[in-house]
């Protein structure tokens, strides 16, 4: 079974920690801003997420998708994968570049703020949407035994492609969703 390289793992999961904890220091409120210690952190903590983004992206942007699958993966799963994937890295690339621009206009008294928090609160809710989407495929993969699963995860290890009569019939929906997105995205 193909797996992602402890690189890859160890990068996708210290990321993991990192994007938790930009979520739970967030600034709530702009005044607290005006410490320039802490804009000064919260710049420096932009820079570094965004940088460590980019370099994540440029690393793994040639890693099929879909690592450790068992079975063939229809067209439609791939572009729906690569989809979620593309939006997470848009939305974390977002979230450091709209924020070190609120700073900016912050720190220079400049107008337009207003959109860039706008563009920023957007960003923060694509990315708890795409992550969420991630994960719970993740799980279902698990689920089934795909084998995705045990290619990045270091816990809970697949054993075998769950043959159940419920798995048949997700599967069966899902096949049918890939088709129309196939033909779809081949018009």
């Amino acid at each position: 079974m193909s797996s992602h390289t402890a690189l890859a793992k160890f990068i996708h999961w210290t990321f993991t920690l990192l994007y938790a904890y930009g979520i739970f220091k967030q600034v709530d409120d702009l005044t607290e801003l005006e410490d320039a210690s802490l804009l000064n952190f919260e710049i420096l903590f932009a820079t570094i997420f965004l940088i460590i983004t980019i370099v994540r992206y440029i690393y793994m942007k040639d890693t099929p998708v879909l690592l450790g699958a068992n079975d063939h993966i229809p067209k439609g799963h791939l572009f729906i994968a690569k989809t979620v994937h593309r939006l997470v890295y848009f939305s974390l690339i977002m979230l450091p570049v709209t924020g070190l621009l609120i700073a900016g206009l912050f720190n220079l008294g400049m107008g337009g703020i207003e959109v860039a928090i706008i563009i920023h609160e957007f960003s923060a809710f694509l990315s708890y949407v795409v992550i969420a989407l991630h994960v719970i495929a993740s799980l279902y993969s698990r689920f089934k035994g795909e084998g995705m699963w045990s290619a990045m995860v270091p816990i809970w290890k697949e054993t075998k492609k769950n043959d159940s009569d419920l798995v048949s019939r997700l599967e069966v929906i899902e096949n049918n969703i890939y088709k129309k997105v196939e033909k779809r995205i081949t018009k």
